[in-house]
Order: structure tokens, then C-alpha cells, then sequence
């Protein structure tokens, strides 16, 4: 028996919509809100209708159910929170399932319909405000405080699959390498008479990448950590390239230290126009990791701000 079921030719017996994309019935049959929806790799068939007794001690469609379930063998059936009616129905010992998906769904809708069960929200059973949407593959009936509800858990879902949770040392071990092996690549590059530019975007970067692969989803003091770090190593190799062009100038009249070149900074600063050189150097580093963090910055935003939505099933105006 195949086990591709299409549904098209049971939307239109019910009157209901076809999402051919999600393989999934829903619409309205005697006023109820139901769902049908396959499964293959289970080899099921799922039925859902949620419908909210008059009383909560009413045990009508658990009885209702339980009739169907010794009628078919192939149905297994249970009533959640007391409002939401979910049939399984196996195609592999059912020959027919689409014929009995109708079958019980108009079944389950007439009883609903002649007990004066109310539409509800399948998330909490509130019968007012309630719209379609489709959670995780499944269409569901919710209310405004249920949409919220599943959104956040979706979100939380997403953030866990997108930013599972490492060893906050671990990142700040990779940054530190980065830093270390990024101030020397850009001495390196300084001294051999290039621009270091690069270097700095390069460090920035696999900073804020680093971090968040090694930590996980990065928090505010991981962001601030991590640019004072990046301002810090910047400041420090400007001051040790500056050192380095000292002692070659110095050198060649006097012998000079690197220390005792980076004690000299300040008194080298003293001409206007060794500052004025000194801060544009500087400024257009630090610039650049500056456009370089931006981006990150923005992925961090991202990740802070970014919410799963329900996707609506609900029809379009007229």
C-alpha cells in the first residue's frame, strides 16, 4: 500500500482549505475549527478538532471517542485539557484513511455541534479571539496569550539551535589568542613597511565569531569586553609600532631600547606635528575596527531581537 496520501479530493468533500505545502487540511466543518494532517514517515494520518464543553465535567467526547477507537482498530484517540480532540489514524492497518478521516471528523463535529461544544483556543480553551496557525508543521486554534506563548517557546527553540551553550572561558581563551596572535601579525606587517589595516579587521572579526562559536549567544558584557579588548590591543600596537619607528630614527645617533622608545612617546607628542601624525594614525585604526565591529554588532542585535513568528492560516479579507 503507498503511503502518499493527498488530501485534495477530502478538502473538497469537507469544504475545507488544502495547504499543499504542509500537506495539511484545515477549516471550519459545523462551526469547528479541524485539522488534518499526514504524516508519512510515521505512517499516520492526525486529526484535530478543539471544542469546549458547555461543562467541565462533561465527559461526552471521551466517551465518543472511546466508541470510535473499539469501531477501528487502526484509530487511537484522546481528548487533551478537555477541549481538543486529536485522532491518530495508522494508514499502514487502514485501508481507506482518508474515507475515515471524513468519516469521523463529520462524526465528531455533529456530536460537538448537537452538545453545544463552543470553538476554543487548542492552547488553553478560550472561546473568544481565537485565529489559525500553523506551530511546528501542526495548525492550531490560539489565542492572543497562546500566539505569545508559542512564539516565545519558538524563539527559545531558536536560539538554542542557532547559539547552543558552550563554555563562556572558552571564549574568552579565543579572543585572547586572537588578540595575541592579531598584535603580532600587525607588528609584523607594520615593520615590513605595510599597512596593518587589514590586521585590525581581521582580529575584529574573528573575535566576535570566535566568542560566539566557543561562549555561545553573546551577553552585553561579552560585547564590551570584547571592543575594549580590540581598543586596547589597537592602542597598544599603534604605541609599539610608533616605538619601533623611534628606535630606528634614535638608533642612528644614540642606542635606544624599545622601552625606553615608549617612554619617549610622550615627549615625541610634544611637536604638533608628530601629534597630529600620531592621533590620524591612530584614529584611522581604530576607525576601521570600528566598521569592521559593526556588522557584528548588528548579527548581536540580531540575535537579542529576533523573534520566531506563527505563520497565519487565517483566509484573506475580502
Amino acid at each position: 500500500m503507498a503511503h502518499t496520501i493527498d488530501l485534495t479530493s477530502l478538502a473538497v468533500d469537507l469544504g475545507m482549505r488544502y495547504y499543499e505545502e504542509q500537506n495539511l487540511l484545515f477549516g471550519r466543518l459545523s462551526g469547528y475549527e479541524c485539522a488534518v494532517l499526514t504524516q508519512p514517515e510515521k505512517k499516520i494520518l492526525m486529526i484535530h478538532l478543539s471544542a469546549k464543553p458547555a461543562s467541565p465535567e462533561d465527559s461526552g467526547m471521551e466517551q465518543l471517542l472511546e466508541e470510535i477507537r473499539q469501531a477501528h482498530p487502526a484509530v487511537k484517540a484522546a481528548v487533551y485539557e478537555n477541549f481538543t480532540a486529536s485522532l491518530r489514524i495508522s494508514t499502514a492497518a487502514e485501508e481507506q484513511p482518508q474515507q475515515l478521516a471524513g468519516l469521523l471528523l463529520k462524526q465528531i463535529a455533529g456530536f460537538a455541534e448537537k452538545n453545544r461544544y463552543q470553538p476554543c483556543c487548542s492552547g488553553c480553551g478560550k472561546t473568544k479571539d481565537v485565529r489559525r496557525f500553523l506551530l511546528g508543521g501542526d495548525a492550531r486554534m490560539l489565542c492572543p496569550a497562546c500566539r505569545v506563548k508559542a512564539e516565545t517557546d519558538l524563539t527559545e527553540q531558536w536560539q538554542r539551535r542557532k547559539f547552543p551553550h558552550h563554555s563562556v572561558w572558552k571564549g574568552l581563551v579565543v579572543v585572547f589568542l586572537v588578540l595575541l596572535i592579531g598584535a603580532t601579525a600587525w607588528i609584523g606587517v607594520y615593520t615590513s613597511g605595510h599597512s596593518a589595516t587589514l590586521v585590525g579587521v581581521a582580529m575584529t572579526v574573528l573575535c566576535f565569531l570566535g566568542y560566539q562559536y566557543m561562549a555561545g549567544r553573546m551577553k552585553k558584557g561579552g560585547v564590551i569586553g570584547i571592543l575594549l579588548g580590540l581598543f586596547a590591543t589597537v592602542f597598544l600596537c599603534h604605541n609599539l609600532c610608533v616605538a619601533f619607528e623611534l628606535v630606528v630614527a634614535i638608533g642612528q645617533q644614540q642606542e635606544i631600547t624599545i622601552t625606553g622608545a615608549l617612554l619617549f612617546i610622550p615627549t615625541f607628542l610634544k611637536d604638533p606635528t608628530n601629534r597630529e601624525v600620531y592621533f590620524l594614525q591612530l584614529g584611522l585604526s581604530l576607525l576601521a575596527v570600528v566598521l569592521a565591529s559593526a556588522p557584528m554588532l548588528w548579527m548581536v542585535h540580531y540575535s537579542w531581537h529576533h523573534k520566531e513568528r506563527l505563520e497565519s492560516l487565517e483566509e484573506p479579507a475580502a
